[in-house]
This record gives structure tokens, C-alpha cells and sequence, in this order.
């Protein structure tokens, strides 16, 4: 098994794109965080007393998020799919043996390139956008903020499960367009929760599944406990990876 994740790294690092879109990821996160704080400031300075009493630096400096996780979820997605264009999947599942151990090396580099880009893309879009509001003279928080802190340590994770999404449609779609394409327009679609009937719409801004992990990053009244919305996510790609791998195991590569 470590010899099977040595091999996987080995190919990530040689397929130019991966990289690249892993660095993306992180310039994007800090990118958004700056244009985002400045939209904030500039909002603060335009709004009432009354508005600025209540105004939220963590939520205005951290909705790039919500772009970012498509990004993440490509990068997954590209760890399976690629093998498939390029036709080496075949050399891959010969040399691996089991299929089983080959999805859980994939689903561990990943986990590991997920959790790590993560981290760096929510850390430096906390830093840069806190940084930004303090220049315009805006309130921030600091890491002494509690719900600083849950963002911090959680939030990677989120982007980490995202990416374990993307990888199992990847495995599922045997494509890069089908399966960067699925993961948009599944991550997207809560967008669409005002405007659709009462139960719909609650379930899409409340429990879909990144939906419900985003709102238990974010402080509010609405906000979900963290465990519940980090247990949705989790126990939805649980069963997405478990799905993606009988499905390898079950069917010609």
C-alpha cells in the first residue's frame, strides 16, 4: 500500500496540470480573500450604524469559499480521470493488483493533497482578508476568535471531502469533463434554493451536503452544529467513495 501511494504521488507531481491546479487553488483562496474584504470594507463604509453593529468581517472575508471548493473538487476529480484519457489505467490496475487497495492509495493521496492544499487556501484567505479589513480601518477578527478558529481547523477538512468528491466522480465518470462538470453543477446547484418550493429550498440551503458544512463553519443564528453539518459531508462522500469503488471493482477499466 505505501508503495501504491509513493506511485500515485509520483504521478501527481508528473502530470503538469495537478500541480498547477493545486497552486491555483491556493492563489485563487487568497485572491478572493483580498477582492471580498475590499467589497466588505467598501460595504461597511456605505452601510448604517445600526448595519455596522451587526456586520460579520469572518463571513464577508470568507465567501471565496464557495469558488474555491469547485476548484478543489477538479483537482480530485483529475487524480482518477486523467488515467482514463491518457489510457495508462489499465497499466495501473495490473501493476496494483487489487482494485480495492489502488482506490484507497488514490483516495490517500488525495485525503493527504486535499487536506494540505486546503489548509494553506482557507489560511491564506483568513490572513489576507482580516489583513485587508484592518488596513480600511473595518472591524476583523484574529486567531484568538473562537469561530476564527473553528474555520481554520475545519475548513480544510471541508475542502478535503470535496476533493474526495471530486475523486469519486472521477472513478464513477471515467472523465475529466463529466466528472468536473458533475461536481460544478452539484456544489452549485443550492444557489438555486430561493427560488425553488418550500421543502426543496430548505433542503438545499440547509442539508445539502456542502451546503450543511459550510453552515457550520460560518457564525449565525442559523448555523448548523459543526458535527451535524461535518457529518452530512462526511457520510455523504463515505457513500460516494464506497459507491465508486464496487463500481471499479465490478466493471472493465
Amino acid at each position: 500500500m505505501r508503495g501504491l501511494v509513493r506511485a500515485e504521488w509520483t504521478k501527481f507531481r508528473s502530470v503538469p496540470v495537478m500541480p498547477v491546479l493545486a497552486g491555483a487553488v491556493i492563489a485563487v483562496s487568497v485572491l478572493l480573500g483580498w477582492l471580498f474584504a475590499q467589497a466588505s470594507a467598501a460595504e461597511y463604509a456605505r452601510a448604517t450604524a445600526a448595519d455596522q453593529a451587526v456586520f460579520d468581517p469572518l463571513q464577508g472575508g470568507s465567501r471565496g469559499v464557495f469558488i474555491v471548493q469547485l476548484l478543489i473538487a477538479a483537482l480530485g476529480a483529475l487524480v482518477a480521470s486523467t488515467e482514463y484519457g491518457s489510457g495508462t489505467i489499465r497499466a495501473t490496475v495490473a501493476a496494483a493488483g487489487r482494485r480495492t487497495r489502488l482506490v484507497v492509495a488514490k483516495a490517500a493521496l488525495v485525503a493527504l493533497t486535499g487536506l494540505a492544499t486546503g489548509a494553506a487556501a482557507v489560511w491564506g484567505m483568513f490572513l489576507v482578508s482580516q489583513i485587508t479589513l484592518a488596513m480600511h480601518g473595518v472591524p476583523r477578527v484574529w486567531l484568538d476568535d473562537p469561530d476564527a478558529v473553528r474555520l481554520l481547523l475545519f475548513g480544510p477538512v471541508v475542502l478535503e471531502l470535496v476533493a474526495l468528491f471530486g475523486l469519486s466522480l472521477g472513478i464513477l465518470l471515467r472523465s475529466t469533463a463529466a466528472a468536473v462538470n458533475t461536481a460544478t453543477a452539484f456544489l452549485l446547484l443550492p444557489m438555486f434554493a430561493p427560488i425553488m418550493p418550500d421543502f426543496l429550498g430548505l433542503t438545499l440551503s440547509t442539508w445539502w451536503p456542502n451546503t450543511a458544512a459550510f453552515r457550520s463553519l460560518m457564525p449565525s443564528e442559523s448555523s448548523l452544529p459543526i458535527w451535524m453539518g461535518m457529518g452530512v459531508l462526511a457520510a455523504f462522500v463515505a457513500v460516494m467513495m464506497v459507491w465508486a469503488r464496487t463500481r471499479f471493482r465490478t466493471r472493465d477499466v
